[in-house]
């Protein structure tokens, strides 16, 4: 039996935690944390639906901005799914750009906040 899905840590084991999980045959990847992804290309990095964050301390946090740049100009959604205070840290990372050529873009983000007592 093939295997569905190929794991693969973007920083090796002891850089910033990264794990892009590709689905196979279905041109879509899931990344498990957002830390350093500067150095990896794009072509790995566009098929992402969705980015899971476990908290939003720097090593974990630092690649939304290079994902944003990266996406900022497709018609897609990015979807964050974190804890509870994922929203506003993107809020503030969102905060710190000025927006006045983005008019006509269509890329959205859509941040789920988890609560593990549910």
């Amino acid at each position: 039996m093939k295997t569905t899905f190929r794991p693969r840590l973007l920083n090796g084991q002891t850089g910033d935690p990264a794990l892009l999980v590709t689905l196979r045959w279905q041109g879509r990847a899931l990344l498990l944390d957002l830390g350093r992804i500067d150095r990896v290309p794009g072509a790995l990095l566009l098929p992402i639906e969705a980015v899971f964050v476990s908290h939003a301390h720097m090593d974990h946090f630092m690649g939304f901005d290079q994902l944003l740049r990266l996406f900022l100009a497709r018609d897609t959604t990015l979807r964050l799914y974190g804890p509870a205070g994922l929203a506003d840290c993107v809020a503030g990372k969102l905060a710190g750009y000025v927006w006045n050529l983005t008019d006509e873009y269509a890329f959205t983000i859509e941040v789920t906040e988890i609560d593990p007592r549910q």
